[in-house]
């Protein structure tokens, strides 16, 4: 039985008890409900959080369709907070917990971090009340081991409630786009290998004077290194190979053909000149001037592209298509992807009094019933979204919308990009079009072996390898990032590869990749 189906088979037994209960609470307390959340009481909680906030078209939490349904249908007061826009959330983060009135529930990035904020009184441990307070979700993580292993910390304490999604392609939303147009213009099949892809990339210059269009980023980690066996591009990036060992993909034979294809395009005037400094917005104007044919950007750009060209009246058609093989045939041997699980998930703070535990816990485990999967990801059942042929399908309150699909998804939902609960395959495919919905099918399909081979977000250092693994990467990543534009301009010759190794190694590459296995050893013996 898949994951999904897993999933919806434990929320029919245990969602409708623990909804019911909530659904209860609310209804028949809403008077006293109401009083006690306005001085503190059991039913109202504070709550401060990186995602979640609510549309930007309304004054805040108290006008947004989602953030009031979500008390109405819990019968929960939360009191939301939020860091300041445009501020470093990491920054923001680190100015909250220094103050001693900690909110009673924290949204963050703890993955990695779950012992250390246990250890400094930051957070709690869940692991004794778990199982009874939280069935649901103790259920979801039994029946998903990965999952489970993920929301531990290398001593098996559980810290947080967190946040998966259903399928691989919900985790591999960005990835290689072409414009269909001028492949159906110039007789040309889609690319499925590195070779029908050089090609590619050369008529449209010739006929186009198009260019490939990448920025340096994390857009292009891997970016198209998998059809050469490599596993990344600019950014220090590592994977796991098949006898468990961490490998940094810079270091890798593979990584330096590919650095040499990149050169040889570059020489011959086929890369943008400004990928070394480019952003989303440049590579979208670029696009909308007919200077790119293909590209690595997200599912969302796709959309992007597509709706310039229609609002600009071209006949540009932009779609998505798989990572190209390797020469030999094989998959390519990375993709971008993400964990089923992200790193983000809502903790409850040290400072939540004893006598509201039971109500937190019940209310954080709403998510992963039936009820609360349901309205996390589609809102209010008969107003934004409605059974047909046995899918939860959005009403034209969302597809009709006047501030557009978007908007009214984020006015009316959840998970649009991180959230609580399990985040619906089915929210996905009706969030894109078409064209971008099957792009990001297209990008994960048959990739099990490069997902595997993705280091777990949720490994943990101790804090002493935190700093040691820390000081050495800030020398490292520069210094690869730098060599790597080098070999592509051809500024350092591809025959120094050995050298560019050797000189990692003096730098501390051999300790960093040392740390990282250490923990990803603790990680596979949770």
């Amino acid at each position: 039985m898949n994951r999904v189906n897993k999933w919806k088979k434990l929320a029919c037994l245990l969602g409708v008890t623990a909804s019911s209960l909530l659904v209860a609470c609310g209804n028949n307390d809403a008077e006293e409900g109401g009083k006690e959340a306005a001085s503190g009481g059991e039913d109202s909680f504070s709550i401060w959080s990186t995602w979640l906030e609510p549309s930007s078209t309304v004054e805040g939490p108290e006008e947004s369709p989602f953030h009031q349904g979500l008390e109405e249908e819990t019968g929960v007061e939360l009191n939301w907070q939020f860091p300041t826009s445009g501020q470093d959330w990491s920054e923001a983060f680190n100015l909250m917990i220094s103050d001693q009135d900690l909110p009673d529930l924290i949204y963050y990035s703890w993955m990695g971090l779950g012992e250390q904020h246990i250890q400094e009184g930051t957070i709690r441990d869940l692991t004794d009340v778990l199982e009874e307070k939280a069935p649901n979700y103790w259920q979801f993580l039994k029946d998903n081991p990965d999952f489970d292993r993920a929301m531990k910390t290398d001593d098996g304490k559980y810290y947080m409630f967190g946040f998966f999604r259903e399928e691989p392609f919900q985790a591999s939303y960005q990835g290689p786009q072409i414009r269909q147009d001028w492949l159906d213009e110039q007789g040309l099949p889609t690319p499925t290998n590195i070779e029908e892809l050089t090609n590619t990339i050369k008529v449209f210059n010739e006929e186009y004077g198009a260019q490939l269009l990448f920025q340096t980023g994390w857009r292009m980690s891997p970016g198209f290194a998998g059809a050469f066996g490599a596993r990344g591009s600019f950014e220090t990036r590592y994977f796991v190979d098949e006898s468990d060992q961490i490998q940094m993909a810079q270091t890798q034979p593979e990584w330096i053909e590919y650095m040499s294809w990149l050169n040889e395009l570059y020489q011959d005037n086929l890369i943008d000149p400004d990928f070394s400094t480019i952003d989303d917005q440049g590579i979208q104007t670029k696009v909308a001037q007919d200077d790119a044919g293909i590209t690595l950007m997200n599912a969302g750009s796709l959309l992007s592209f597509n709706k310039d060209a229609e609002t600009n009246g071209t006949c540009a058609e932009w779609v998505g298509f798989g990572y190209p093989d390797q020469g030999d045939g094989s998959k390519s041997a990375s993709i971008f992807s993400e964990n089923l699980n992200n790193a983000f998930g809502i903790a409850i703070s040290t400072s939540m009094p004893e006598e509201k535990m039971d109500k937190a816990l019940e209310f954080l485990d709403w998510a992963y019933t039936e009820e609360g999967y349901n309205y996390w990801n589609y809102g209010r059942e008969g107003e934004s979204w409605e059974m047909v042929d046995g899918q939860p399908t959005f009403t034209e309150a969302i597809t009709e919308h006047e501030l557009g699909k978007d908007e009214a998804i984020i006015l009316n939902t959840g998970n649009w990009q991180s959230g609580q609960g399990v985040q619906a395959a089915r929210f996905v495919e009706q969030r894109l079009d078409v064209p971008s919905y099957e792009a990001s099918i297209a990008w994960a399909e048959d990739q099990e072996e490069a997902i595997a081979a993705i280091v777990p977000t949720s490994i943990s250092m101790t804090a002493e390898e935190r700093r040691e693994a820390a000081n050495l990467e800030n020398t490292i990543n520069v210094y690869v990032a730098e060599n790597s534009l080098k070999f592509v301009t051809g500024e350092r010759s591809l025959d120094e590869f050995d050298a560019f190794v050797q000189e990692l190694n003096d730098q501390g590459l051999d300790r960093l990749v040392e740390i990282n296995q250490a923990a990803y050893d603790r990680y596979l013996q949770r």
